[in-house]
């Protein structure tokens, strides 16, 4: 029923139809308010369920953020332990190109005291090879001038006896 179809008395609206009328409305109001509280009850429902999944949600997202949070200190220790064995390796390879330098420098030093006794050895054994050519050589100018004077002492024996030869006639001899 609508307002318009209200019969009119004397007085205005007839009182049946106006409580027929407002109890038409109260029914309607009431069904309208019943299918609102269904569906406040349902919208009701509907966000606790999606807050209950949001909260599940929100525990999955938490738990999945603490493991992450442990790999993240993970990396991170790892990063420390890296650094600190990389300057661990780092430090071992200079105490270790020191040591290697240290060694070479020891080898080199050896090879150079090796040469030096090798070369005082050869200086020295020429040094006597000296010492014995400068023998030699006065040995055998002592034996040169040796030679000389037995040279010079057998051209005057011969001289003499050139000298002391009879110059005339030699048939007698024959």
């Amino acid at each position: 029923m609508q307002l318009e179809d209200l019969k009119k008395g004397l007085w205005g609206y007839k009182k049946e139809l106006v409580l027929q009328y407002i109890s038409e409305l109260e029914g309607t109001f009431s069904q309208k308010l019943l299918e609102k509280d269904a569906q406040m009850d349902r919208a009701v429902h509907q966000a606790q369920e999606r807050a209950r999944g949001l909260e599940e949600e929100n525990r999955a997202l938490r738990e999945e953020l603490d493991q992450f949070k442990g790999r993240q200190d993970q990396i991170a220790k790892a990063i420390v332990d890296a650094r600190a064995s990389a300057d661990a390796l780092r430090a071992e390879s200079q105490v270790q190109a020191e040591a290697e330098r240290a060694e070479t420098r020891a080898r080199e030093e050896a090879a150079r005291e090796t040469i030096r006794q090798t070369l005082e050895a050869e200086l020295a054994e020429l040094e006597r090879y000296r010492g014995e050519v400068a023998a030699l050589r006065e040995a055998i100018r002592g034996a040169l001038e040796g030679i000389e004077r037995q040279a010079e002492e057998l051209e005057r024996q011969v001289q003499a006896l050139d000298e002391a030869a009879p110059t005339g006639n030699l048939t007698l001899f024959q």
